[in-house]
């Protein structure tokens, strides 16, 4: 009787393995798509989460600061739960406070000169931060820090703007706000190192943009 039941034990054993296979192909594949999905919107997008770089004007400059200050206390907000390393969970702490505090002043800035900005995320960006919900672990820590690498080199340059901008009160905010944000920039290089990610750039700058070397 052996043999008879031998057969079936073997091939109940390769079903398993098939299935534990494809599962985790399958999951292997979901990472992949989510991390292509975010990596298409910022690293590779110029205006990645609304942050036009150039501030031509007072509305365009609060309405940049606005949205990109929103995603990043969002997607702080999703690293703080999610990650388990950290450095990325204290950084994620630091975006919390730093930005939150510059959103409040955004608002109150918009309110004084009676320009309306958004008070949600765009449905574009809100779908980001879905994405980036779908990872987990070191590939949550490294997509999460190439976005912040991304988004805080075009903050550095939208908030440059905003210094040169005839409002007295606009330019005293960026001004006094850009120290901050490039000290967010150099401390997500920073961490980005740690976590394997490829130097792509010149130096330690890890996407090839620094704006360091652009204020001197």
């Amino acid at each position: 009787m052996k043999p008879i039941f031998k057969i079936p034990a073997i091939l109940l054993s390769a079903l398993l393995l098939y299935s534990c296979g494809n599962s985790d192909k399958k999951n292997a594949d979901a990472d992949t798509t989510a991390i292509d999905s975010i990596r298409d919107s910022t690293v590779l997008n110029h205006d990645a989460h609304g942050i036009d770089a150039d501030a031509s004007n007072e509305t365009t400059f609060l309405t940049a600061a606005a949205v990109g200050g929103m995603m990043e206390v969002e997607a702080a907000t999703v690293a703080a739960s999610k990650s388990k390393n950290a450095a990325v969970k204290e950084f994620a702490a630091m975006m919390l406070k730093d930005h939150g505090m510059a959103n409040e002043e955004v608002k109150m800035l918009a309110s004084k000169l009676k320009i309306a900005i958004p008070t949600a995320l765009p449905d574009e960006h809100a779908m980001h931060i879905k994405d980036l919900q779908k990872l987990y672990d070191n590939k949550f820590d490294q997509q999460y820090i190439t976005m912040m690498i991304s988004d805080h080199a075009k903050t550095v340059k939208l908030f440059k703007s905003g210094a040169d901008l005839p409002n007295a009160d606009l330019k005293a905010f960026a001004s006094k706000t850009l120290p901050v944000i490039q000290s967010h920039y150099d401390k997500a290089v920073a961490i980005a190192k740690t976590l394997n990610l490829s130097n792509t750039g010149n130096g330690d700058d890890i996407i090839g943009v620094s704006p360091s070397e652009e204020k001197k």
